[in-house]
């Protein structure tokens, strides 16, 4: 069972996840605003973001404390922080991106514009189906069923699957952009934020490895 300590870790692990979540959805409203030619939205949703990715550090450094302060056995800290860590880095990497929409203003071509927000889409559906997941976990709790860990995988091989729709839509592009006649200081642009948007769909699927840890040592 919980105790009031891990419980609390538990409900920052919930917030913590819901705030990173609210960064990779100003990302996403960033980029779509920035398609549309709305440099006003696009530099108001790009400060949410910055707030956002400020809100989720705050409270990985709060569930660091509660670990350090004894939350949980010794043996499952360093998993729960290290999921903790990876799912910060996809605020960071969200952040990351949307930096670049906003400084660099990449000039995206109207062929291209589909592909990338199909990816953005899908980044989206990934980080949705691990939010699910988290709020499934509950460690050391006598609730937590075998129905809710087999759950819990299913979701995390459905992270994995999507990640590779996402590696396959990556190659596509970059093979479009370098065969094409743009500039070359362009592709490289282009390129370069192409992999700084498929990171982030990298850096999920790591989050959902970690969450894979602490299911496997619920059941043994």
């Amino acid at each position: 069972m919980f105790t009031e300590k891990e419980r609390r870790v538990k409900e920052l692990i919930d917030e913590h996840v819901e705030k990173v979540g609210n960064c990779l959805d100003c990302f996403k409203g960033c980029f779509e605003a920035f398609l549309r030619g709305d440099r006003g939205r696009t530099e108001t949703i790009h400060e949410n973001c910055d707030y956002a990715e400020t809100e989720a550090d705050i409270l990985r450094r709060k569930i660091g404390n509660h670990l350090y302060s004894g939350a949980f056995l010794p043996i499952d800290r360093k998993d729960i922080f290290m999921m903790t860590e990876s799912v910060d880095k996809i605020a960071n990497k969200a952040e990351s991106a949307s930096d670049v929409v906003v400084f660099q203003r990449p000039e995206v071509p109207e062929d291209y514009k589909k592909t990338l927000l199909d990816i953005v889409e899908t980044v989206a559906k990934m980080f949705g189906i691990f939010h699910k997941a988290v709020r499934l976990y509950a460690p050391y709790e006598t609730l937590q069923t075998s129905d809710d860990l087999a759950a819990i995988r299913e979701k995390i091989t459905a992270i994995g699957v999507l990640e590779s729709e996402i590696d396959n839509q990556e190659e596509s592009l970059m093979r479009k952009i370098f065969d094409s006649d743009l500039p070359l200081a362009n592709k490289m642009q282009l390129e370069r934020f192409l992999r700084r948007m498929t990171y982030i769909s990298d850096v999920i699927e790591d989050a959902a490895d970690r969450l894979y840890i602490l299911v496997i040592r619920e059941r043994i």
